[in-house]
């Protein structure tokens, strides 16, 4: 390994310290110590690893006072305005994101606030057609995303966005113009892709071919089917820009002027503006930066090398900001492309040795299928862990869809080209190719029907099956190395025999008991899904905007053996409890939708829900007196309460008994809906209680406590700004509640029906 693959590893491995475990004051303690350590490197005799030492040393000396170093220039001073409420001049450095249910825009503020870059939110009204360059006023309120000593999500400081900005409303004003305009030529020029791909391609294929030339999926995400169909397939990266997208426009200029030093040096600027176009995101300057040193190498006489050119790639992205080793984006990057410089290398020998390689359509075949496993395969634990779930199928749909997926992205350029000088031939080739779009998206659809597409991650077993899969690989490997002759069939079978194990266990864990009640870990919102051994119903599906709670309710219905929802009733539609409805039509096979009748709720997905449902032919019951109904062996009474407050005393309450165990579910029903069913007499005792409202201080009173009398008490929960749960709740809780658990805390709670059994899942 070369010495700057050494260099990189020594400044990131500090990096992710810093990051995760080590205490911010005592960083320098420790860059000094490495410093001293990488001197006494020095006397160690054999001279490549006292090479490697001092370079490592060095190197993590260097991380741990660039990761304190930046948070003491950049965070420091944003922390210190959380909160406030300032005037701001700043320059719009992109085009406005125009969403559903928000708005946003990307700055760098240059008065008023730290001067760093921003994200500025509104959530009601339209901001102008802002132009990158444009300078700009507007009051805001400040927040921040702090650093993990904070223990708040840190999403926008590991990609170099220090400040959140809440717009005022129509206080933004545009007050000049930037000096120097040329900056901003690769946004005007990634707009104008996105507008020829609207205006040549048709409506239905216009979104994927705009995520896939330019990473902008924004109205991709917004045709929930086709999005949730590449989600569950595994396949959004091939709308993510990255290395993929550079190896075929390099690839394709090369094939048409040939390869030599000037094709090679041609390439070096366009990589630089395909990059800049994306957004600079992690993935697509990893990508840029290999790519660029691969193509040198020859032009330099120098010999390319993979661990060289992906540390080389790391130091660019971590040393102008070292918190970037915390951003999902990156982590997953680099372990795709280390999967393919250390493993594909072997994997390929392998295959030419045992497959007929010289027929095209094998290696074909044998290419693509060595190059998804070897990405995959050092990411997947990273991805389980962030996102709880594991794509089973995408293997398939990468061997079935990347070449294609390649060509579609070669050929929409020159449509695009094409299309800035004679519309009407390009609009005619984008009508064909589209055809190939749609055959993607077919394959996507269908692979994600399957009832195995996807893995639930958030159990114990699954982790235990992921840790034996990589086990019996890992040792396999290690016995060749060995000379020792071990067929590659054995732990492919091991794998395969022990995921049906997990999944027949799943099915086997409900149906053995008398049913179970999980309360699912969505973030800040609430989904409940109640089991019993045939039937399924699931009350509320929604949760935070980093979490997909419709995927979340999917994969543990898919872990417990369930692709059947008898029920699914929303207590009402703001988005933290509904906002996952649409991918949980999409990906279950739902009996009845209950909501309630009373249209007047304050968030959009209502209208989205209903479509959702008539396309997949769900029955829809809209809900306008109290109604009792039954799923199998779970009776339900959903109640009505009808506070006078807001849409949350308007809700549905759900009373759910499965044997003799009683759920109260409360949703967002407040004290005004708690005292109407005092008054009504609807609270038996219950065994347990989903608390109202997150543990807001504007639900669970000691009266209505004392009447349920439950003896277990959830709280779903997540990170958020409202202050829930509030202590005074959550000390209420435990005085009339035996237990008291939370999703912020345990993970998914899962309680199975039994008396004995009764205890949380905390996932992995």
């Amino acid at each position: 390994m070369r010495k700057l693959a050494w260099a990189a590893l020594g400044f990131a491995a500090a990096a992710a310290l810093a990051e995760y475990t080590l205490p911010m004051e005592e960083l320098p303690f420790y860059a000094a110590a490495l410093a001293v350590l990488s001197l006494g490197g020095l006397f160690v005799r054999d001279r490549r690893r006292r090479g490697r030492v001092f370079i490592c040393c060095l190197a993590a000396a260097l991380g741990f006072l660039g990761w304190w170093g930046h948070y003491r220039l950049h965070i420091a001073p944003s922390e210190a305005v959380v909160g406030e409420d300032v005037n701001i001049e700043a320059i719009i450095r992109d085009y406005v994101e125009r969403h559903e249910e928000y708005e946003r825009v990307e700055v760098r503020v240059l008065s008023g606030a730290p001067e760093e870059k921003a994200l500025l939110y509104l959530y009601e009204g339209t901001l102008p057609e802002l132009e990158p360059g444009d300078i700009v006023r507007a009051d805001i309120r400040v927040t921040s995303a702090v650093t993990r000593q904070g223990e708040r999500s840190r999403t926008y400081t590991s990609q170099d966005r220090n400040l959140l900005g809440y717009i005022r409303q129509d206080t933004l004003a545009v007050t000049g113009r930037a000096d120097h305009d040329w900056v901003y030529f690769p946004q005007r020029l990634c707009r104008r892709v996105e507008t020829l791909c609207d205006r040549l391609f048709p409506p239905d294929t216009a979104p994927f071919v705009k995520g896939l030339l330019t990473g902008n999926t924004i109205d991709l995400q917004e045709d929930v089917e086709d999005y949730t169909a590449m989600r569950t397939a595994g396949v959004l990266h091939i709308v993510a820009v990255s290395g993929m997208h550079l190896f075929v426009l390099v690839g394709f200029l090369q094939l048409l002027l040939g390869k030599s030093r000037r094709t090679s040096l041609l390439c070096l600027p366009l990589i630089v503006l395909f990059a800049l176009m994306a957004g600079g995101k992690p993935s697509v300057v990893r990508a840029a930066v290999m790519q660029a040193l691969y193509l040198l190498a020859p032009v330099l006489k120098r010999e390319s090398d993979g661990a060289t050119c992906l540390g080389a790639a790391l130091l660019v992205l971590l040393a102008p900001n070292p918190m970037a080793i915390g951003g999902v984006g990156l982590q997953l990057s680099f372990a795709c492309m280390a999967g393919l410089v250390f493993l594909l290398p072997r994997l390929l020998g392998w295959m030419n040795a045992h497959l007929p390689m010289h027929r095209r359509a094998v290696a074909y075949a044998a290419n693509n299928l060595a190059c998804t496993v070897s990405a995959t395969a050092f990411s997947v634990p990273l991805a389980a862990v962030y996102f709880g779930q594991m794509p089973l199928l995408s293997v398939v749909a990468n061997l079935l869809t990347l070449g294609v997926v390649e060509f579609v992205f070669a050929a929409s350029y020159v449509v695009c080209a094409l299309g800035a000088v004679c519309p009407g031939a390009a609009e005619t080739l984008a009508g064909v190719l589209s055809w190939a779009v749609r055959a993607c998206q077919w394959v996507y659809r269908t692979l994600a029907a399957f009832p195995v597409s996807s893995l639930d991650m958030r159990s114990a077993r699954t982790w235990i099956w992921l840790g034996a899969v990589y086990g019996a690989f890992g040792l396999w490997y290690l016995c060749r190395r060995r000379g020792r002759r071990i067929r590659l069939q054995g732990p492919v079978c091991l794998a395969v025999l022990s995921l049906a194990a997990v999944l027949v266990l799943g099915k086997l864990s409900v149906r053995a008991g008398e049913g179970q009640v999980a309360v699912l870990d969505v973030g800040q919102g609430e989904c409940v899904v109640l089991a019993d051994k045939d039937s399924t119903v699931v009350v509320d599906c929604g949760g935070s905007r980093q979490t997909s709670a419709g995927d979340i309710a999917a994969n543990y219905l898919l872990s417990i053996g369930r692709t059947k929802i008898d029920m699914l009733v929303l207590t009402h539609l703001h988005a933290d409890h509904a906002n996952g409805v649409e991918t949980l039509l999409y990906r279950a096979n739902v009996g009845c939708l209950v909501l309630p009748s009373d249209g007047d709720d304050s968030d959009w997905q209502r209208e989205d829900i209903l479509a959702a449902a008539e396309r997949q032919g769900v029955t829809v019951e809209l809900l306008d007196r109290e109604t009792r109904a039954a799923a199998g062996n779970i009776e339900l009474d959903m109640l009505l309460p009808e506070g006078e407050s807001g849409t949350n005393e308007r809700g549905i309450v759900v009373l759910a008994k499965m044997g003799d165990m009683r759920t109260l579910i409360m949703g967002d029903a407040g004290r005004e809906a708690e005292t109407a069913l005092l008054e009504s007499r609807a609270v038996p005792d219950v065994d347990i209680l989903v608390a109202g409202h997150h543990g807001s201080r504007s639900a669970s009173g000691p009266v209505f406590l004392r009447a349920a009398r439950a003896e277990t008490a959830v709280v779903s929960v997540g990170y958020n700004t409202y202050g829930h749960p509030a202590e005074d709740v959550l000390e209420r809780l435990a005085y009339y509640c035996d237990e008291v658990l939370r999703t912020d805390e345990q993970g998914n709670v899962v309680i199975k029906l039994g008396g004995e059994d009764l205890g949380e899942d905390s996932g992995a």
